[in-house]
């Protein structure tokens, strides 16, 4: 049992806090130019601590060998503010060079680990992925006293969905968010679809702002639109 939570823990600090430094009041997280971010929308299954120590035995490490790094993430406690599920946590990963590297290099996680793909069934009932290339070095801090949401949208009409991404950010202003991340171009391994348009992470002072933001972003003109989720957020409380 005591190595069975000493690999658990190991891989918490894997996926969970590899590249993410707090203190009181703060998270921040970096990503690299010239590596391709996982975003991963997880739910855990219960009773699955096994489950994950055999994934960490069989994949962590390896991956890890390949370049991976876990940048972080975030849970998931509160209902969706507009969604059809809800993930139970948002994971950061990080993989050196492009789409075309970050591919070769499942590729060779596969050839390593064969069961990859069941073994994670094991451990989570639900696992999206969106791939991200990062063309400059991003770093963002988060509150712990404010609020964080997680909005994707994908489009319907092409050629009125820019103007509605810029509406959105507009709109976002208006109501005193702070953008933290804006990302397109998400591409998924095949049988991990999860490609929105347009994410991004905003930080709101209060509950009142956002939930005034809300109140406006829910009346918007969504005929470019096909889908939304919007999630809120909680960053890790730094390590007593």
């Amino acid at each position: 049992m005591d190595q069975i939570l000493k690999t658990i823990t190991v891989v918490t600090l894997a996926l969970f806090s590899t590249g993410i430094f707090a203190d009181d009041t703060k998270v921040t997280y970096t990503f690299e130019k010239g590596h391709v971010i996982d975003f991963l929308l997880l739910t855990r299954k219960p009773n699955s601590d096994q489950a994950l120590n055999d994934y960490a035995r069989a994949a962590i490490s390896e991956a890890r060998a390949l370049g991976y790094k876990g940048l972080g993430g975030f849970s998931m406690p509160r209902n969706p503010t507009q969604s059809n599920y809800h993930p139970e946590s948002l994971i950061f990963g990080s993989w050196p060079g492009d789409f075309s590297d970050r591919e070769q290099a499942l590729k060779e996680l596969l050839a390593i680990v064969p069961t990859l793909y069941s073994k994670r069934l094991d451990v989570w009932s639900m696992f999206h992925m969106s791939n991200y290339e990062i063309k400059e070095d991003i770093s963002f801090d988060v509150h712990l006293n404010k609020i964080q949401v997680l909005t994707s949208y994908w489009k319907k009409d092409p050629e009125k969905f820019a103007d509605f991404k810029d509406s959105f950010l507009a709109l976002v202003d208006q109501f005193g968010g702070a953008l933290k991340l804006n990302l397109s171009d998400a591409r998924s391994p095949f049988g991990y679809e999860y490609t929105p348009e347009f994410t991004t992470i905003t930080e709101w002072d209060s509950q009142q702002d956002f939930d005034a933001f809300l109140a406006e972003n829910r009346t918007m003109d969504l005929s470019a639109v096909k889908q939304v989720h919007q999630f809120y957020l909680a960053p890790p409380k730094p390590r007593s």
